[in-house]
């Protein structure tokens, strides 16, 4: 019987994300590699935007258990409030400032990578990696 929980866990979770999605895609299949969370498909194979990096963190991290959820969600949240202020700390110069809102989102974003590490296979922390990057400020290309 414990062997097939994995399966009939799987099953469950694909069959509640399907539903969830709703009309905006046309099937999901879930997978799980042992403890750990697989791809949802279909994924696409890039992540184009700042709104479609979002997307893709909400669906994998609503497949987390609720006290997990609520736990990245803060996480996450705190991240971002933390990016106007970043902003203009980057703008004004202002060096000590600037350290230390990196160094709270940096805390903040490692606490939420432990729990991908522990949740998801590589491909779901590659994704979601990609998709931080996307929806956290970067200076270096500015025009």
């Amino acid at each position: 019987m414990a062997h097939y929980l994995p399966v009939l866990l799987g099953l469950i979770l694909g069959l509640a994300l399907a539903s969830a999605q709703g009309a905006e895609d046309d099937f999901v299949i879930l997978t799980i590699n042992g403890d750990l969370i697989g791809p949802i498909e279909p994924i696409g194979d890039r992540i184009d935007n700042a709104q479609q990096a979002s997307r893709l963190i909400s669906a994998y991290h609503q497949l987390l258990s609720a006290q997990v959820q609520m736990e990245v969600a803060s996480l996450h949240e705190q991240i971002l409030e933390f990016i106007p202020g970043f902003e203009v700390a980057y703008t004004a110069s202002d060096s000590a400032e600037f350290s230390h809102l990196m160094s709270e989102i940096d805390l903040r974003l490692a606490a939420i990578q432990d729990v991908h590490a522990q949740k998801y296979t590589q491909d779901v922390i590659g994704l979601l990696s990609e998709a931080y990057q996307l929806i956290l400020p970067t200076f270096g290309d500015e025009q």
